[in-house]
């Protein structure tokens, strides 16, 4: 089965959209659960909040890092099979409903959040503007890995 095109115009209906797939399951067609993918969202919504414990060195972020990010705002999308750091990456499966809650908690605090964020480790300072739509882009990325069902999660 092919992954799923998304594209999220605004963080409603990324709310929306993990509410569904919470409430009537889904069928992964990568290697994560529901729960893994919104923990690892959660690290970086998190990041632009609290601050990240990673950088990456200064002339990388802007080199490399502001070539990535072009490409990633320019395309709306992102390259599959990208190693990260074992710090950015989930845990074991979890309980996909405590972890679509927290992720969705951290979304009405990133929406709330008076001021700027916290730089990317990779891409340093964005505005609320770059946050939202790379917050997006990247849950939908993730979320893509997913089939929505009517059966509930599995086991």
């Amino acid at each position: 089965m092919a992954r799923q095109q998304l594209e999220f115009a605004d963080l409603d209906r990324l709310a929306a959209e993990l509410t569904r797939l919470r409430d009537t399951g889904y069928t992964p067609q990568g290697n994560w659960t529901l729960g893994q993918i919104c923990d690892h969202l959660a690290i970086f919504f998190r990041g632009s909040l609290d601050g990240f414990s990673q950088r990456v060195p200064w002339l990388i972020r802007v080199t490399l890092g502001k070539l990535i990010l072009r490409s990633i705002f320019k395309n709306r999308g992102m390259r599959e099979g990208v190693k990260v750091p074992k710090s950015f990456l989930p845990g074991e499966p979890g309980d996909d409903a405590e972890s679509v809650a927290t992720l969705l908690e951290l979304i009405d605090r990133f929406r709330a959040h008076p001021g700027d964020y916290h730089p990317s480790p990779l891409f340093g300072h964005l505005s609320r503007e770059q946050w939202t739509a790379l917050h997006l882009i990247h849950a939908a990325h993730h979320l893509s890995f997913l089939t929505p069902g009517e059966a509930g999660p599995p086991a």
